[in-house]
């Protein structure tokens, strides 16, 4: 668990000291949207999560060199880091161009029939997968492979979905990381959680206040990792847990709002709000 923390610390502090330059960037360059408020924020901060991924490497050689991070986890951060920053890429290029009109799974399949063209997000969801698939495999028994595929795959976009309230998506985040430090004390999964963890003392704040977005590059790489840390950690009772909640997020937006069904359930309704500008 130490160097979990060092690494933890390490990321922590870059990402406070990166936050001002990615704002500047994302305003810069115009990656702005309308929030439900009617605001224009800077949206895309996932941009900052990649950062941080992309100094997990670093963070982890430099800790291991100073013997606060173990070979293993060195070996681990080394072997998974293309499947993170692949589900960074597809997310970036539909935050960049993709159309905002098109939503939900059967939003993509009616537009991909009626034009013949893949969207950005059915892009993004073969990405998300092919990143999965590349978490699981290796697997000795296929159907225990195929539960942690759909359960990455599920809460990679299930954290997108969120994405449309401030705080929304941080906070099923930590708590479900809460979760899984609680079932998997030993953090033996927790590296994939680092990234996101360590943003959040950067992002979180300005996210609940409403001054920024996840965007679908740091959404889906938050629900990517927790993904790949149930998978990999959870026992199989909160995995099953998980999987039915998923399950019924994605149903509840495919046929109607997740917003108006928390706003139905008084408890849901006080957390989603707690916090919040």
């Amino acid at each position: 668990m130490t160097e979990r923390l060092a690494l933890l610390a390490a990321l922590a502090a870059i990402g406070r000291m990166a936050l001002p330059a990615t704002i500047r960037f994302l305003l810069r360059h115009r990656l702005t949207s309308t929030n439900y408020a009617g605001d224009v924020i800077p949206t895309g901060t996932g941009a900052l999560l990649a950062v941080l991924a992309a100094s997990l490497y670093g963070s982890a050689a430099a800790l291991h060199a100073i013997g606060l991070v173990s070979a293993d986890t060195l070996r681990s951060v080394e072997t998974e880091m293309a499947a993170y920053m692949l589900v960074f890429a597809v997310g970036w290029t539909d935050d960049l161009i993709g159309d905002r009109s098109v939503k939900g799974f059967g939003g993509h399949w009616r537009s991909f029939r009626e034009t013949g063209t893949l969207s950005t997000g059915a892009l993004k969801a073969a990405g998300v997968g092919l990143a999965a698939l590349w978490i699981v495999r290796g697997g000795t028994v296929w159907w225990e492979a195929a539960v942690d595929w759909a359960t990455i795959v599920l809460s990679a976009n299930a954290l997108n979905l969120l994405d449309v309230r401030p705080g929304r998506a941080w906070k099923m985040f930590y708590a479900g990381a809460a979760l899984l430090a609680i079932a998997d004390p030993a953090w033996s999964r927790s590296v994939w959680l680092l990234p996101g963890a360590a943003g959040g003392a950067a992002l979180f704040g300005g996210d609940l206040k409403g001054k920024h977005m996840l965007g679908d590059s740091g959404a889906n790489l938050l629900g990517f990792s927790l993904g790949c840390s149930i998978a990999g950690a959870a026992p199989w009772w909160l995995q099953t847990g998980a999987l039915i909640v998923l399950a019924a997020m994605h149903r509840t937006a495919e046929t109607g709002s997740i917003t108006a069904w928390i706003e139905r359930h008084k408890w849901l309704r006080w957390f989603d709000r707690l916090g919040r500008a």
